[in-house]
């Protein structure tokens, strides 16, 4: 950001007296886009000091203050406003750029030294957190559904979920959390204390990570206030206010013995484990997320030529996260069992139920095939500094998301290289390049190169046939 500088000046046209008014300009970066000249223009931050002088009695720049003659006859007041709003204008600035982390306005600006001079009366903006949370959910869960503000049924979920921690760590504390009141050492008492009480009823600390997704979440809502202009006590983008995650790799994944014995086992009598033998086959066979998944059925697989061959694929957006700006895309070939399973659908892909159902559902299936293989599972519990080492049962652990790990492990176990698997699994061209050029050609030229690694290994399962 840009180190201020400043200037007093005297107002062009006398009044009455003779005297002209004085201004306080403080040149801080503040820009704006001009579109009359097509260019962007800095602007300061003008103030009237309420203060008049004669122009005789005046020292321009680099003083900007009223003369030894002035101060002889009438004293030293009115340099001494002009030393309190220079040394206001400056801390304020300060202040605003260390909370919000960007520039204020020249309109924020001059409002906060105002305030602080006393020349208009301060507005309140602070609100208590859970009435903001309640009000945020029921707002952005309900907006227009093409609005990049809005919030899915599962985010207005866990910021429900903070309002009630925080209703729980009222209670236990006696206090009511608002926004202005809050501040740095009760925000980070906040985990501390919704750990005591889950250790309370279950006998053992949050997960580690689970803590952090609620300081995160925490954070975003404190971000969320800000940007409505309600005032948050502290700074809480310092990075001593994050929680980061840990890094957990655990080995949880199908075996293609495992897919195998899925593939033939018949489960037509349960729509449920029919939903999870699909979504396993699909996901472990293509690396597809299951906010990717539960989409996939608005799409067709298609063959695309390369080379003059035909390659059976598709093309899918990956949605890997809310806070994933770029709109990426790739093309997946279609592997035999995903192949076979189209067969039986009409061509088309099945259409999933919900998230939580889809887990629910995979569980059902891999404890109706016994799959109880014990894995070893590190964990890393909240104020605990060594990770846990425990054993359970593979249908106890495995998540919708570990089919992706299964496809991007089985690859590598194949001998497959990086080079080939990322960019299916990591892509990283914009959706909106390939919009704008309808050219399909370098998307289906990766899916191609994998289609070649793969069937050079001869997998009975992982393999590509035309």
């Amino acid at each position: 950001m840009k180190q201020p500088t400043h200037f007093f000046n005297l107002e062009s046209t006398k009044n009455n007296n003779g005297n002209r008014l004085i201004y306080f300009n403080l040149n801080y970066g503040y820009k704006e886009y001009d579109p009359t000249n097509n260019r962007f223009k800095y602007i300061p931050m003008k103030i009237s000091t309420q203060w008049s002088i004669k122009e005789e009695h005046w020292m321009g720049k680099p003083n900007y203050r009223a003369n030894s003659s002035y101060v002889r006859k009438f004293g030293k007041d009115i340099n001494n406003i002009l030393d309190k709003i220079e040394k206001l204008a400056y801390d304020q600035l300060s202040i605003y750029r260390n909370t919000h982390e960007t520039e204020p306005t020249p309109d924020q600006l001059k409002k906060l030294i105002l305030e602080k001079l006393g020349r208009v009366e301060k507005s309140t903006t602070d609100k208590v957190i859970t009435d903001y949370i309640t009000q945020r959910v029921k707002e952005r869960t309900t907006i227009n559904i093409t609005s990049e503000k809005r919030w899915n049924e599962k985010t207005g979920k866990q910021y429900t979920n903070l309002k009630n921690h925080i209703i729980n760590y009222q209670n236990k504390k006696g206090i009511t959390l608002s926004f202005g009141k809050l501040n740095g050492e009760l925000f980070m008492d906040f985990f501390k204390v919704i750990n005591e009480i889950y250790k309370a009823e279950s006998g053992e600390n949050y997960a580690h990570n689970t803590i952090a997704k609620e300081n995160k979440h925490f954070r975003a809502l404190l971000k969320d206030a800000t940007d409505n202009n309600i005032e948050v006590g502290f700074n809480f983008r310092k990075s001593e206010y994050f929680i980061k995650e840990r890094a957990i790799k655990n080995e949880i994944l199908l075996t293609e013995e495992q897919l195998q014995t899925i593939i033939n086992t018949d489960v037509s009598h349960s729509k449920e484990l029919t939903h999870a033998k699909n979504y396993i086959i699909i996901s472990s066979f293509t690396s597809l997320r299951i906010g990717d998944m539960i989409y996939l059925y608005e799409l067709e697989p298609e063959m695309q030529i390369h080379e003059a061959k035909q390659y059976y694929c598709f093309t899918t957006r990956i949605r890997k996260s809310q806070e994933n700006k770029d709109e990426l895309i790739t093309t997946i070939p279609i592997l035999e069992p995903v192949k076979k399973l189209l067969l039986q659908n009409n061509n088309e892909f099945p259409k999933f139920t919900s998230e939580p159902n889809i887990r629910k559902c995979i569980k059902k299936l891999l404890i109706h095939l016994k799959f109880e293989n014990k894995i070893a599972i590190k964990k890393y519990y909240y104020l605990i500094d060594k990770p846990v080492i425990e054993k359970e049962k593979l249908h106890d652990v495995f998540s919708p998301h570990d089919c992706r790990s299964t496809y991007i492990t089985n690859l590598k176990n194949l001998g497959i290289h990086d080079e080939d698997i990322e960019p299916i699994t990591h892509p990283k061209l914009k959706n909106t390049s390939i919009i704008q050029t309808y050219d399909k050609n370098n998307l289906t030229s990766k899916a191609v190169n994998l289609i070649n690694a793969i069937n050079s290994k001869q997998s009975k399962l992982y393999k590509y046939s035309e």
